[in-house]
């Protein structure tokens, strides 16, 4: 009860009031509420009699469930989303179970017990709400460990794969579990206990019982909850019906029909517990702080989860058929787990593909942002610096075996720039960047590199020989760059200063990247100076003063 308590009080600390206090008000109700139930349910299991008694305790577990089911359609009004969702799912799920009980309540309190000639209509119809909470159960908002993003229709589509790879899960878990028990222990108990009907009716409910709490499990050590005691609330009350059904499937195998008043405490708390759930505030959304990725070992114990019961479950009929044991039917069909494996194998396999063509795709986006202009798609400084750099040393190279090949750097200005942002605005600016950048690349090869440096400045690579010395390639380059357009709608013929400089016996010796590009520089300025629009080829003669013209 302390760790209970412990709960409450953690969310009564972390939820802000809906309502001026209302909510913290309802949740101590609440749980004043919870207690003296439960504190009756103990005291009738305790001290009244064995009839008596289980009259008593099936009356207080009714009572918990229609607690749950209030609770969960009462706050659901105020609420949105998810938030609801899971309240009105969990809250027919709650009535389901209450309607059940009364079903019987009649049956207990004449002293007689329930199901003796199998499993009633409404039992059976009642399983359909064991799904019901489930579909609940995953949806209580929570999100992916990695905090992984992305689009609206990405998130919708990882949040549905989840609740697949979890149900897949779940019923692999539970298979396996019930085949090892089976194996293990129940098999024996029912060949000597007294009915084999209350065995089968307790069995169903928990197997379904057993999905509810593997399932908490899971989304427990796999998610990360926006409202964290919620989901401990709901996830314990889900995980103490489960276990509590597990148990009783014992009781029915060893004593029959025998109900002890003390196997529907389990059940009372369980929906005192998802009555409390309901009434926690919802937390006012806050922008995630960014949770570190999982770590590998959580990632792989989420993988191997699923196929360590399975395993056991897999030894265990290994080791019978090798001693020559016969399989009975329960642990054949049991084997049919298997299949669920596939599946489950399957959409693991697809979503990591899709993963990682998500992954790739991304870094791809990426890597292209980090080296490329944004506006007009061509290099960047950092990229043109990096392959001026690795063709710098090619070139070493080349000089060492004798294959004498070329390697030439264009340095381009925008003449007037400055009088077009100025005239036109900075959106015809951009469009003649754009013009310029387009006439650049098609009058380039592709093992040519061009690249904006910032503002009105490009810069080319001539990378290797060819049928034209870079001298002419620069000419048609001023050519085509000065080629009248329309810009903002009107007739204009842009004007540019080209320098280009090749590395050859007047370079400088050890040539570097910052090198070349400044005598590309001092070459562009001198064809400034005589305001021509045409190109220079550097020569060790050309001043180098920084007092270069207006580059407006």
């Amino acid at each position: 009860m302390s760790g209970f308590c412990s709960a409450v009080g953690t969310a009564h600390s972390l939820w802000r009031p809906t309502g001026a206090g209302r909510a913290p008000q309802l949740l101590r109700c609440a749980v004043v509420a919870a207690l003296i139930l439960l504190g009756l349910d103990v005291a009738f299991a305790v001290l009244l009699d064995l009839l008596s008694a289980r009259a008593a305790t099936h009356l207080v577990s009714t009572a918990a469930q229609f607690l749950a089911a209030a609770a969960c359609f009462g706050t659901a009004r105020r609420v949105q989303g998810a938030e609801r969702r899971w309240r009105v799912l969990v809250g027919l799920s709650s009535a389901g179970a209450m309607l059940a009980s009364l079903a019987v309540a009649p049956t207990l309190l004449a002293g007689d017990l329930p199901h003796r000639q199998g499993m009633s209509l409404g039992h059976a119809l009642f399983l359909g709400f064991y799904g019901v909470a489930l579909a609940g159960l995953l949806s209580v908002p929570t999100d992916p460990v990695d905090g992984r993003g992305g689009s609206a229709g990405r998130r919708w589509h990882g949040a549905y794969r989840w609740y697949a790879i979890t149900l897949l899960d779940s019923l692999l878990i539970v298979g396996s579990l019930v085949l090892l028990q089976w194996g293990t222990v129940l098999a024996a108990i029912v060949r000597t206990g007294p009915d084999l009907r209350p065995f089968r009716f307790a069995l169903t409910h928990q197997g379904a019982g057993l999905i509810l709490a593997t399932a908490v499990v899971l989304i427990a050590s796999f998610r990360r909850p926006r409202a964290p005691a919620t989901l401990a609330l709901l996830g314990t009350g889900l995980l103490a019906y489960g276990l509590t059904s597990n148990i009783m499937s014992y009781v029915a195998a060893k004593y029959g029909f025998h109900l002890p008043p003390w196997g529907l405490i389990g059940f009372a708390l369980a929906f005192l517990l998802v009555f409390l759930a309901a009434f926690v505030p919802v937390p006012t959304p806050a922008p995630p702080e960014g949770p570190a990725p999982p770590s590998p070992r959580v990632m792989w114990a989420h993988a191997a989860l699923p196929y360590a019961a399975l395993t056991a479950a897999g030894l265990l009929i290994l080791g019978k058929l090798t001693t020559g044991a016969r399989l009975d039917r329960f642990e054949t069909y049991g084997m049919i787990t298997l299949l669920v494996a596939l599946v489950r194998q399957m959409v693991t396999l697809a979503e990591n593909t899709w993963l990682l063509a998500e992954i790739r795709a991304r870094e791809r986006q990426l890597h292209h942002q980090a080296f490329h202009d944004p506006l007009t798609g061509l290099a960047n400084r950092a990229l043109f610096t990096r392959r001026l750099q690795r063709a710098l040393t090619r070139d070493t190279a080349s000089d060492e075996s004798g294959d004498g090949t070329l390697l030439s750097v264009l340095f381009l200005d925008l003449d007037r720039f400055k009088w077009v942002n100025d005239t036109f605005g900075h959106a015809a600016g951009d469009e003649l960047l754009q013009i310029s950048a387009d006439r650049l690349r098609a009058e380039t090869r592709a093992i040519d590199t061009v690249a904006r440096l910032g503002g009105d400045e490009f810069a080319i690579i001539l990378d290797g020989g060819g049928p034209d010395d870079p001298r002419h390639i620069g000419e048609r380059l001023a050519t085509a760059i000065q080629t009248p357009c329309l810009l903002a709608g009107q007739p204009y013929t842009p004007r540019a200063s080209l320098g280009l400089v090749t590395l050859d016996g007047t370079t400088i010796r050890p040539a570097t990247s910052d090198i070349l590009l400044h005598q590309a520089d001092l070459a562009m300025y001198t064809a400034k100076r005589e305001r021509a629009g045409r190109l220079v080829v550097y020569k060790p003669e050309i001043p180098t003063s920084t007092h270069h013209p207006d580059r407006s």
